[in-house]
């Protein structure tokens, strides 16, 4: 990314809020055991706004004027002149911003409160982050500040800052289009796996350390691998269970490429065939999966794909045995998830759904949200006994385009496509 991109988001997000303070957490280290932290992940937010991994460090947007909070900018770090950690090229993405140690932060936000309405940050991100910004802006404090005792609102900034984070730029396609080609690449070659005998655990392994070997940095979510009866788990994080011959196996792995995040859903068999059931199972999700991207353009919502979906899946389950009126009852509930959720910097990405009147939102161009209808025949729902204990998810990424849409996650999903790899198990 460019230094002005940054630069520009900073002064897009005041711009849109002008009476909103703004103050964004980058996050903090968590503690693995006595002295060792977990990897850092910085808030993705701050990110977006800075394009710096810092952590326990703030951004103060307040209109016209920001700052940029960190230990790395207080006295005492300046004499080891740690302000180095951030790299030439870091310190463009920063060069309209003021520099101040964190112990600052009340003594910054109590100086500009008197003109602003609201007050937005991550609530509930850090418990410390919390109490420090709402003591700072106690009504005794605040009102000495303020000409009118007017009240002060307090919204959370992640779905403000959402409303820019939800159309991507050609940068952000770039990198979702990157991770989305190198994690397909490990779904193919992992369909290329014999699996049959290894453990689910062992198989998410497999996957996670393929994704470093793409040289993406980290995976995207904890990858899901469910087999046989824990195909229908929604999210079945990978166990002990040793995969069988003949058994459905439900893979859900994605990784980042800076930052940016694929999410990638499917579903094969263990061995080299799929049963009759299966393949039967999965035909009805296949179709649905394709009839909803083929519809995907500008105008249409989130929320009409998700009722598209449903018709699509009741259709085919009533060719199965079931009646029009106990699909229409039943089919939510075998399908207890949306069928897309947006996805860029997360793989949720807290972009809202509706807008301010309750509408969904409609879809336009640089949008990036996935499609991953499913069915999920746990137990209670016997209606069509073959469909026992069997679960199929089928996942890609999406952007929409001027002429429709782009997928950028290109892996097998035709039921031949995977038998013949399957084939070739190694």
């Amino acid at each position: 990314m460019k230094a002005q991109t940054y630069i520009q988001r900073r002064k897009q997000l005041a711009a849109k809020y002008s009476r909103t303070l703004f103050v964004i957490y980058s996050g903090d280290e968590k503690m693995r055991s006595h002295s060792v932290a977990h990897r850092f992940k910085v808030a993705s937010d701050f990110y977006y706004l800075t394009g710096l991994e810092l952590s326990g460090a703030y951004l103060v947007l307040a209109s016209d004027t920001s700052y940029l909070l960190s230990k790395a900018f207080s006295h005492e770090a300046a004499v080891w002149d740690d302000e180095a950690i951030l790299n030439s090229e870091e310190q463009e993405f920063v060069q309209d911003v003021q520099k101040e140690s964190v112990d600052k932060l009340a003594d910054i936000v109590q100086s500009h409160l008197a003109q602003f309405d609201r007050l937005a940050f991550a609530l509930g991100r850090n418990a410390q982050a919390d109490d420090e910004l709402l003591n700072s802006i106690a009504f005794e404090k605040r009102y000495r500040g303020r000409k009118l005792a007017t009240p002060l609102a307090i919204t959370d900034s992640r779905t403000l800052v959402g409303t820019l984070r939800l159309k991507k730029d050609d940068d952000e396609i770039a990198n979702m289009r990157e991770a989305g080609r190198r994690s397909s690449l490990v779904h193919h070659e992992l369909m290329k796996l014999k699996i049959v005998g290894k453990t689910e655990r062992q198989v998410a392994n497999w996957i996670e350390a393929q994704f470093m070997l793409q040289d993406m940095s980290w995976t995207a979510y904890q990858t899901i691998v469910g087999s046989g009866e824990r195909t229908v788990l929604l999210h079945a994080r990978a166990t002990d269970k040793v995969i069988k011959d003949n058994e459905l196996v439900l893979i859900d792995a994605g990784a980042e490429w800076k930052g940016y995040c694929a999410d990638i859903t499917r579903t094969i068999t263990a061995g080299s065939k799929f049963t009759q059931a299966q393949r039967e199972l999965y035909d009805i999700v296949l179709k649905a999966h394709k009839d909803v991207i083929s519809e995907v353009k500008e105008g249409l919502t989130l929320t009409q794909l998700h009722e598209h979906t449903l018709q699509v899946l009741s259709e085919g389950l009533a060719r199965h045995g079931y009646n029009k009126d106990e699909v229409k009852n039943e089919v939510s509930s075998l399908m207890a998830h949306s069928t897309s959720h947006w996805i860029g910097l997360d793989v949720h990405d807290p972009s809202a759904y509706f807008d301010d009147l309750g509408q969904a939102i409609k879809l336009e161009q640089g949008m990036t949200f996935t499609v991953e209808p499913g069915l999920y025949f746990r137990s209670g729902f016997d209606k069509i006994s073959k469909f026992k204990n069997m679960g199929v998810r089928i996942e890609d990424d999406i952007l929409v385009t001027a002429k429709g849409h782009e997928s950028f996650t290109k892996v097998a999903k035709e039921i031949e496509e995977i038998e013949t790899l399957r084939s070739q198990q190694a």
